[in-house]
């Protein structure tokens, strides 16, 4: 299964969330995380559905304030990437040797992700975001250095997945911190 433009447009949506979420989240207008609140952070990104489709996965959502909104986007990006991350580590032979880089770049993503939330924990969201800044420029090392994307169909849907929520992540955590 080939991954498509639009799989690889949906993780832009993801960093674009993120960066709308951090943003809106200094409107003082937009208190709880009801319906309308999830609607307007998420439709000020380049992915709603995707967006829409994280935050409502969590049901802590729809109490939760801007600032909320983007630790649930944060950890939506800590699961995907976590789970590149266990995919890669379960390559052997030839996979493993070829998917090696993309495997410390994800040590690296899950490490910063971590970080992100914890950082997000202590209201300190602009370091929160710049550590998703980093996971994001991680991803994008390991998408580089693949060459063949022939035999990395399955990968590169999961991956493009993964952009998309790190670019959520992003996006909202851009609306909380200046």
């Amino acid at each position: 299964m080939a991954v498509s433009r639009k799989d690889c447009s949906n993780m832009i949506f993801l960093y674009v969330i993120f960066l709308v979420a951090l943003k809106t989240i200094h409107n003082p207008k937009f208190v709880n995380g009801d319906v309308t609140l999830i609607g307007h952070v998420c439709r000020e990104t380049a992915y709603p559905v995707d967006c829409n489709n994280c935050l409502d996965s969590n049901p802590l959502s729809s109490r939760a304030d801007v600032k909320g909104l983007a630790g649930i986007a944060i950890n939506c990006s800590y699961a995907l990437a976590t789970d590149v991350d266990n995919q890669l580590r379960a390559l052997t032979g030839y996979n493993q040797y070829q998917y090696t880089f993309c495997l410390q770049q994800f040590d690296s993503i899950v490490q910063n992700l971590s970080l992100a939330l914890q950082s997000w924990k202590n209201n300190q969201y602009r370091d929160s975001r710049n550590l998703v800044e980093k996971a994001l420029g991680a991803y994008f090392k390991c998408l580089k250095s693949l060459n063949k994307p022939s035999d990395l169909d399955t990968l590169f849907v999961v991956l493009a997945k993964t952009r998309i929520s790190f670019q959520n992540s992003f996006g909202v955590l851009a609306q909380i911190s200046s």
